[in-house]
């Protein structure tokens, strides 16, 4: 090589790691773990907890994990990096490339037919057994952890709500039950420090109806409310309970649900003749009249359309019935057509925020 060759050459060395760090929040999952691997500065960047936020406002994929049945029969993740160019054919198959996806090879204590998803918090997943006293389980797949959190069994209460959710200030994840004393009729909040093994007592609960499914977002888990008819919601800093009301004229209702879409609150819910699904996002979030419209979308046999992502100028993708299918909308007739996940047969769809630091 000539004198003159090295004069040009760049010294990715003498690179400052700011730009190191924004090059690489623009990665998918899998470059970003292959990475990890290339050097020790490289590693410190990608694991640290400032990077799960700058990849998350800078990535230009949307990141799914599907929890089901491979053509193997057997129960397990499936991580999909999603962008504009994901491509959905005729015949309702998502096409995506190697590198956009990740199958996991996760071992618990309890069989995986047993578990079941309760929600997801900044890559962090909560699982749990049907059997109402079991322990929670979470787990980041992306570094293996698995942090388990036992239940103190109380002969005089029933587990009604639970949840997983991570405090803004002290960025440490927190685990809330809800107790239903059954004597008194009484709703009692206990929560969990990951880490503390012990639950603490913030206060009595509102007697709430709640859809199972929940959203997190600004530091609370946000659920629907029959009952109430309005979004019920848990701030994990101030541990404490307070209302997200709907959007003006929507009618109660069981067939609605609360997500997180394009980085605000999201509420769709069946209209009167159930034959359409409205679906609002909260522009300003905790502004009550910024609801605004988004789509409304054909349905069929009660089936809610959460929007996931834009998919082109006019497609959206979706879950819809309680979110163990994949649909393709088109914005502007409203229709929906199924999406095929090559490899995997029946699974529940989890939005998920790709985290590469340790719990």
């Amino acid at each position: 090589m000539k004198e003159e060759d090295y004069l040009i050459r760049p010294n990715f060395e003498e690179t400052p790691s700011s730009i190191i760090c924004d090059i690489l929040s623009r990665l998918p999952t899998k470059s970003c773990l292959n990475c990890k691997l290339v050097c020790k500065e490289w590693y410190k960047i990608i694991t640290s907890s400032e990077f799960a936020d700058l990849h998350s406002s800078s990535c230009p994929y949307f990141t799914i994990l599907l929890y089901g049945k491979f053509n193997n029969g057997k129960k397990n993740f499936l991580l999909l990096d999603l962008d504009k160019s994901s491509n959905v054919d005729e015949m309702g198959n998502l096409d995506l490339g190697c590198d956009a996806m990740i199958r996991f090879k996760s071992k618990f204590n309890y069989p995986h037919h047993k578990l079941y998803v309760i929600n997801e918090c900044n890559g962090v997943i909560c699982l749990k057994s049907w059997e109402q006293w079991s322990p929670y389980i979470m787990c980041n797949l992306l570094t293996g952890e698995q942090v388990i959190v036992d239940q103190l069994y109380k002969p005089s209460c029933s587990v009604e709500i639970y949840g997983l959710g991570q405090c803004p200030i002290s960025n440490r994840f927190k685990v809330l039950r809800i107790l239903n004393t059954n004597g008194s009729h009484k709703y009692l909040a206990e929560i969990q420090t990951l880490g503390t093994n012990e639950w603490r007592t913030v206060g009595d609960s509102p007697q709430f109806q709640l859809r199972r499914s929940g959203a997190f977002l600004d530091g609370s888990l946000h659920r629907y409310s029959y009952r109430d008819n309005c979004i019920w919601a848990f701030h994990f800093g101030k541990e404490k309970f307070y209302v997200v009301v709907v959007p003006d004229g929507t009618k109660r209702g069981l067939y609605t649900e609360v997500s997180v879409f394009d980085s605000q609150l999201c509420f769709s819910s069946i209209s009167e003749n159930c034959r359409q699904c409205e679906v609002w996002v909260m522009k300003k979030y905790a502004v009550n009249d910024s609801w605004m419209k988004l789509f409304v979308f054909q349905v069929e046999s009660f089936a809610h359309r959460m929007p996931l992502v834009k998919m082109g100028n006019k497609e959206v993708l979706v879950s819809y019935n309680n979110c163990v299918h994949l649909g393709v909308c088109d914005t502007e007739s409203g229709r929906c057509k199924r999406v095929r996940v090559p490899g995997i047969s029946s699974y529940k769809v989890i939005t998920c925020n790709p985290r590469f630091s340790k719990l």
